[in-house]
């Protein structure tokens, strides 16, 4: 078996993609995206890369460690609030969707998925 956990999973691109998440939402609330998101899709923690991983190997071997259920909790916040923020822009209330966004649990939750992320990958590093 590989211990080599950089191998197994990429924490960088993670943080990486969920930092990326708040310029795709800016986009969609500001009508400049061409991206077509739907909130129920968005608000589910099992969709992105990460998400894959804490629900399947990530899950698997290192559910037991004693960050990896705040994390897997801060994830999916983070992903119910910006499915949260697509549902609000649906429906045409576009300030509520950029005060979640700056202000509210999606600007807490990607703080905190973030410094988990970071503290996780260091924690399980062989």
């Amino acid at each position: 078996m590989n211990n080599n956990l950089e191998e197994e999973f990429d924490f960088m691109s993670a943080i990486e993609a969920h930092i990326r998440w708040k310029v795709r939402l800016e986009g969609y609330i500001d009508g400049t995206s061409g991206e077509a998101l739907e909130a129920e899709t968005v608000r589910r923690d099992d969709q992105c890369a990460l998400g894959c991983w804490i629900h399947g190997e990530g899950g698997s071997r290192y559910g037991s460690h004693p960050r990896f259920a705040s994390m897997k909790d801060v994830h999916a916040e983070f992903h119910r609030s910006a499915g949260e923020i697509v549902r609000l822009v649906d429906q045409g209330d576009r300030d509520g969707a950029r005060d979640i966004l700056n202000r509210g649990a999606y600007a807490k939750a990607s703080h905190q998925i973030k410094a988990q992320l970071a503290r996780i990958s260091l924690e399980l590093e062989p």
